[in-house]
């Protein structure tokens, strides 16, 4: 191997284009990390350097193109986790003026870059197994992270947490969402595209580069080998690796905590759901035998029982505690705290924040929780693949009508799939309903109080006496707050915010609003109704919005809670109505929603709720960040497991849980349960 130095008149053009790359490099890395300049400043110096390797080198000489075959995929490891890293944490506030990357990147394990470089490593001898050379195969090892860097930066930006293994399986929907957003290009030209062609030039300085081994099945089979030990090597180590160190699908901290390139590797691993501990259909079966419940019992609904209506709002927070910290005068859900008569209302801890809907949904139909589900699984995409017992299967089994309304597009969250396998009889999306132009704002979101009048139209089509129950996601709070849209004029309710976010604050204050008045629209129709309505309302999720203070603990007044209401057109049931006076957990979560809509609607729970609410009844409040303890009166995390009545009611939620999303065995427990499915499907 020669290294030359020699500049001739034709290298000019490509010195000039990587003095300027570089140049504009060096400029912004200033206002980002220092080290960044050393890249950029070495990638410079680098370009004029030419590497020739002998290709009839013999003896100790040819043992270089091995040491190459190391040089190259380690350049181009360092370079692939360094910028991935870079385009994720470049001007984030909570490095708390860090302005040094490798410091964040190593601060508590200074040597992971060696666990990252073997899949960089594996990537490499990939490229060399099909015949690349090595030039081309170290310019094309950093393409995979580089992009998948890039598409976490684009989802952080957006949706305030990073890019996570099963949100891959969710691009259909952020794709239909897309337009409301604005999309950021600096950061990613500066960040990645500049490093990335100042390092293809450095590769392409490598010349002579021919084959040390001339048979190209010898080649292929050597690379093979190589690439395999290199990759498996990064399965065997990552799937330990995940047991130290736990998967963070929160704001920036996968990349602060673990780096970017790790994290994303532990979710891959922990998005397999694992068997519990002590799971049989056989001990489900026989926790299911002691708790004395008969699980064929169908419930039953009579005369008495009324119709149901739930509406889970789009980001529907109570901003109460927000508005006076925004300087904010104006309440804008004053409808929602004056409505007393027949209502009660209540905090419910959700499991996902400022996206993923569908697990909202997924809880409160099926009364399963999310946590101990992997990290970020989408139920709806993953598990959804059977008939799953549900709260509309139930209700369906005791002669209810059961329709799912969501006034957006129906492609979204596979949604016409599952309905169907959760027992709804139909599935009612934007394009099978009536609205006109001016029921649309933003980036095509229907207004609530449209969506609320196609309800209406729905319960005044359907036959005199027939019960039913209706499921309703709106979209009206959807987000993408931050742009000014031509439809939508936000009402100021406040100004001079000192995060410079008044119209991001003010567009979700306003359509909070309209959701306020669309409710009373709402309330208004349903007290001249001469049949019986139960109607609950709650929100999905908080909104991503950076004004409003974070705080992920466990408890009830964290950024994990929402509120809801459940209202009826009659006389609420008074015991339900002592319960809620009597509560001194002061929060529930979205998992029991059901059992209390049940009871206001005047229905005997089925063996599968009755099931549900015995858990409750020992842990009343369950998501993925923890738990509430009967028992010991206090909230733990969901880790924190050491209460005997916690740990055999938090088991058999467990066992439930893995049974019914992913166990494909049937034991007693499911052949009963889904008597009623089969007995409708």
């Amino acid at each position: 191997m020669r290294i030359d130095l020699k500049i001739t008149k034709k290298d000019l053009p490509r010195l000039i284009a990587a003095l300027v790359l570089a140049a504009l490099g060096i400029i912004f890395s200033f206002s980002a990390f220092y080290d960044a300049v050393i890249w950029f400043a070495g990638l410079f110096l680098l370009t004029f350097i030419t590497i020739r390797i002998d290709p009839d080198a013999a003896g100790k000489k040819k043992l270089i193109r091995i040491v190459c075959e190391l040089i190259f995929p380690l350049f181009a490891s360092f370079f692939s986790v360094y910028f991935m890293q870079m385009i994720n944490l470049a001007h984030h506030d909570t490095l708390m003026g860090e302005r040094w990357l490798y410091n964040q990147m190593y601060h508590s394990e200074a040597f992971r870059w060696v666990n990252e470089s073997l899949i960089v490593f594996g990537v490499y001898f990939f490229f060399r197994m099909v015949q690349a050379p090595r030039r081309l195969a170290a310019a094309l090892t950093p393409v995979p992270f580089l992009i998948l860097g890039t598409a976490n930066f684009f989802v952080y930006t957006f949706r305030g947490h990073e890019l996570i293994y099963n949100d891959i399986f969710s691009w259909k929907t952020a794709a239909s969402v897309a337009g409301s957003y604005t999309f950021p290009i600096l950061e990613p030209v500066m960040y990645v595209l500049v490093p990335y062609v100042l390092y293809v030039i450095c590769c392409m300085r490598i010349k002579d580069d021919k084959p040390a081994v001339k048979h190209a099945i010898v080649r292929i089979l050597i690379f093979a080998v190589i690439c395999a030990l290199f990759t498996g090597s990064f399965v065997v180590m990552i799937k330990g690796w995940s047991k130290k160190n736990r998967a963070q699908d929160w704001s920036d901290k996968g990349s602060r905590f673990n780096g970017y390139l790790m994290n994303f590797s532990i979710t891959v691993v922990t998005s397999f759901a694992e068997v519990p501990e002590g799971y049989s259909v056989e001990a489900l079966d026989q926790m299911v035998k002691e708790t004395g419940i008969d699980l064929s019992d169908p419930g039953s609904a009579n005369e008495e029982s009324s119709n149901i209506i739930v509406v889970m709002n789009e980001s529907y927070t109570d901003v109460k505690t927000y508005l006076a910290m925004l300087r904010a005068k104006e309440d804008p859900t004053p409808y929602w705290r004056k409505l007393k008569e027949n209502a009660v209302h209540g905090k419910v801890t959700t499991s996902v924040y400022g996206g993923n809907t569908p697990n909202s949904e997924y809880e409160f139909l099926t009364g399963i929780t999310m946590g101990y589900l992997p990290m970020g699984a989408v139920p709806y995409l993953q598990y959804m693949n059977k008939e799953t017992y549900s709260l509309p299967w139930a209700l369906k089994n005791m002669g209810y009508s059961t329709l799912a309304m969501h006034p957006y597009y129906a492609s979204g969250w596979n949604r016409p799939n599952v309905y169907p396998r959760l027992g709804f009889d139909r599935f009612i999306a934007m394009d099978d309903m009536t609205y006109t132009e001016n029921d649309i704002q933003r980036d095509n979101y229907m207004t609530d109080s449209q969506a609320y009048k196609n309800l209406m139209m729905q319960l005044d089509a359907k036959p005199k006496g027939q019960k039913s129950f209706v499921f309703l996601v709106t979209v009206q709070n959807h987000g993408g707050y931050t742009e000014n849209f031509t439809n939508f004029t936000p009402k100021q309710y406040v100004k001079g915010l000192v995060t410079g976010m008044d119209l991001q604050v003010n567009t979700f204050l306003t359509c909070l609003n309209q959701s306020d008045k669309a409710l009373e629209e709402l309330v208004e129709y349903l007290k001249t109704k001469d049949e019986k309505y139960t109607l609950l309302v709650f929100g999905d999720h908080q909104p991503n919005i950076s004004s409003f203070p974070n705080n992920f603990g466990i408890g009830k007044n964290t950024s994990w809670v929402t509120p809801y209401l459940i209202w009826t057109n009659y006389e609420m049931d008074p015991e339900l109505v002592q319960k809620y006076q009597e509560d001194q957990v002061g929060v529930t979560s979205i998992n029991y929603l059901a059992l209390d809509v049940m009871k206001a609607a005047g229905v005997k729970y089925p063996g599968y709720y009755q099931l549900i609410d015995n858990i409750r009844s020992e842990v009343p409040q369950i998501n993925t960040a923890g738990y509430y303890s009967m028992s010991q009166k206090k909230f733990f995390t969901v880790d924190e497991v050491n209460d005997p009545k916690d740990k055999k009611a938090i088991t058999l939620m467990r066992y439930i849980q893995y049974n019914t999303a992913i166990d494909k065995k049937e034991g007693d427990f499911r052949k009963k349960v889904y008597t009623v499915v089969k007995k409708n499907g």
